[in-house]
């Protein structure tokens, strides 16, 4: 998969001239990967970023080895190819042998570490899941884990649990710690309850075959092998269900696209984005392991561990990392730490993706550093890409880029039913839709799947982002419209409902809506619009207090509360967040020229392809126009001079 992507005629000439061949299963690539590549380095962990020089390496074949004992012990557990196996875990290498040995033998379920245990005990609760991967606890130790306090408190609420297993850290630096663990944590191990037993990682896949399955199981596409939990209309995370197929493909049509050079043998990757995240586990996971590239895990806590940013290019010039992927914000931030006199040559591109990212900080970025972002565009359900600018082809800043090999794209009108009635215009702004090896089985609720898919003329199903967007005459996509009501806060997903059903608990609130507001560095922000129950005054600060101490996620917590008169309603009585969005963004920006001392009036009007422009005129002097551009271009909006 060498030949260059440039335009649409290329890819269109690629999918006629080189057909898909997909291997059986995610085990497969990767044994197709160890018979290759062997001795040749799959994965490097940093432990602690502050002295980053020090790492531990695993070859593709003891990186195999094991993901087979991993595998081995799961079944010797009594995991079948429908067992769940939740992980709560941190990025180690274990993290990656647990995702890979789990889909080997039954279906792996990464959680966001950062729900509270209720989400988390909701969400296996509704796919009966029987066991529990997460950090063992560490005797010895000011503190215990709070991984494992919250894997106690999900216990408690699981029935379903029968296993938890604990990858204790220990090893990683013994030296550090004078411990037995199993004896030393029984203290800790006891506060599970009687129907939970518990197991110690390493002792468990001690005497496990490393060169064979003992699973008598043959693996087919169409088996089940991940659940991601992903944002949707209840406070629940949605779970998307994904198979075999779903992910070798998606690999494949990413190789495609950029071409196995960019990170194949010879190539270090960095992961810094959570393993709980699709991102993470394809893009910086399963796509270089395909094909011999080496993941540089740069400490547990990714990108957000002590350390990390200070020593970012310091990293990248030690381990010759030649690719990252990011979010906005960590771009954003890397415009504060200059490169300095590091050697980063070996970096030659990095992707962005989660959320769009202000035209700003992607001219600042490449000017300042000399390394070539992609954006592109994907999603769970699609397994993780869509779309992406080529690498070798024309840029264009703001879009979304050409569609992946195998994977048709296309904009759609919709009648109100969500029904297909024709393909849009070229330019025609409609509902951005995909289909494929690629798209993901359907989410876990049934009655969560109306509406999602839609039938073509030619009997085609499609899947419906619930993006909107227009594709321009060379093919290039671009988005107008965010995923409903999703509010994305520096690549993390976080469901409306999830801080609106809270709220609605509390005494003398008539109705809420939760909004994105845009902000510079986060992308988004939550903000709560609230409306009180006729004669009760709101106190906000109480409100806040109590968000603070129920919603389940801390990153959906909102960061100001607006109360207001009345929320704006359509015709038939919904809430019509539209309008709350485009006060919050006029909100914002007021704030943001006013942080940089530029006086303005800011109002918005109508726009038949965007929903609404934001105008901006500036009081007395043009002089602060050049300043004023450079500020609202860090907001990801469309925005215009009221002249």
């Amino acid at each position: 998969m060498n030949q260059q992507i440039k335009n649409q005629h290329d890819l269109k000439q690629y999918e006629q001239n080189f057909p898909l061949n997909l291997p059986s299963s995610t085990y497969q690539m990767l044994c197709d990967s160890e018979a290759q590549f062997g001795d040749k380095k799959a994965l490097t962990f940093v432990l602690n970023a502050t002295q980053y020089q020090n790492s531990t390496s695993y070859s593709y074949r003891e990186l195999l080895a094991y993901i087979r004992q991993t595998a081995n012990m799961l079944y010797s557990l009594g995991v079948d190819k429908d067992t769940v196996i939740a992980i709560l875990l941190p990025n180690l290498p274990e993290t990656h042998f647990c995702i890979w040995g789990s889909e080997a033998t039954g279906i792996i379920f990464p959680i966001n570490p950062l729900l509270e245990p209720s989400v988390i005990a909701g969400l296996l609760n509704e796919v009966k899941a029987t066991l529990l991967i997460t950090l063992a606890p560490l005797p010895n130790q000011d503190n215990k884990p709070q991984l494992w306090d919250k894997a106690v408190a999900v216990a408690k609420l699981t029935p379903s649990l029968q296993h938890i297993i604990g990858v204790t850290m220990a090893h990683h630096f013994a030296h550090q710690l004078n411990i037995t663990l199993p004896d030393a944590s029984k203290e800790f191990v006891q506060q599970l309850p009687e129907t939970v037993t518990y197991h110690d990682f390493y002792a468990g896949i001690a005497n496990q075959p490393k060169d064979r399955l003992i699973n008598p199981r043959t693996i087919v596409p169409e088996d089940l092998s991940s659940f991601f939990g992903t944002g949707g209309t209840t406070g629940m995370p949605k779970i998307a269900m994904r198979n075999h197929k779903n992910e070798v493909a998606n690999v494949l049509q990413a190789r495609a696209l950029f071409g196995d050079d960019m990170l194949n043998q010879g190539n270090v990757v960095l992961c810094g984005l959570p393993l709980f995240h699709v991102n993470a586990v394809m893009v910086t996971g399963l796509l270089p392991l395909s094909m011999g590239g080496e993941i540089l895990l740069v400490s547990p806590e990714g990108y957000r561990g002590d350390g990390v940013m200070a020593n970012f290019w310091a990293i990248i010039a030690h381990y010759r990392v030649s690719f990252f992927s990011g979010v906005p914000t960590l771009f954003a931030g890397l415009l504060n730490l200059p490169v300095g006199d590091h050697d980063i040559a070996s970096l030659k591109h990095c992707l962005c993706g989660a959320a769009p990212m202000p035209i700003e900080v992607f001219k600042q970025f490449e000017k300042q550093t000399g390394v070539q972002i992609i954006e592109a565009y994907g999603m769970t359900e699609g397994n993780c890409g869509s779309s992406a600018n080529p690498r070798f082809g024309e840029k264009k800043i703001g879009s979304i880029g050409l569609r992946f090999p195998y994977q048709p794209m296309q904009v759609m009108m919709l009648d109100d039913n969500g029904k297909f009635v024709r393909v849009a215009n070229t330019g025609e702004v409609g509902n951005i839709c995909i289909r494929g090896d690629n798209v993901f089985v359907g989410y876990y609720l049934a009655q969560q799947n109306q509406g999602i898919w839609v039938t073509d003329t030619d009997n085609q199903t499609w899947f419906n982002s619930g993006d909107l967007g227009y594709q321009d005459a060379d093919g290039y996509f671009f988005l107008t419209g965010r995923k409903k009501e999703l509010i994305i806060r520096g690549g993390h997903n976080i469901d409306p409902k999830m801080i609106e059903e809270v709220v609605y608990q509390y005494e003398g609130v008539a109705g809420c809506a939760a909004i994105g507001k845009p902000d510079s560095y986060t992308g988004e922000l939550p903000v709560l619009f609230v409306a009180p129950k006729p004669g009760v005054s709101l106190d906000t600060d109480k409100l806040m207090q109590f968000c603070q101490q129920n919603i389940g996620e801390k990153a959906a917590i909102p960061k100001a509360i607006y109360v207001i008169d009345a929320l704006p309603l359509t015709a038939v009585g919904k809430v019509f967040k539209p309008a709350l969005k485009r006060q919050a963004t006029v909100m914002a920006v007021s704030e943001l020229l006013l942080q940089h001392h530029i006086k303005a009036t800011v109002s918005s009007k109508d726009d038949p392809t965007y929903g609404f422009i934001v105008l901006v005129n500036l009081e007395g002097d043009a002089s602060h126009q050049p300043q004023a551009k450079n500020v609202l271009d860090q907001l990801a909006i469309h925005w215009q001079w009221d002249e």
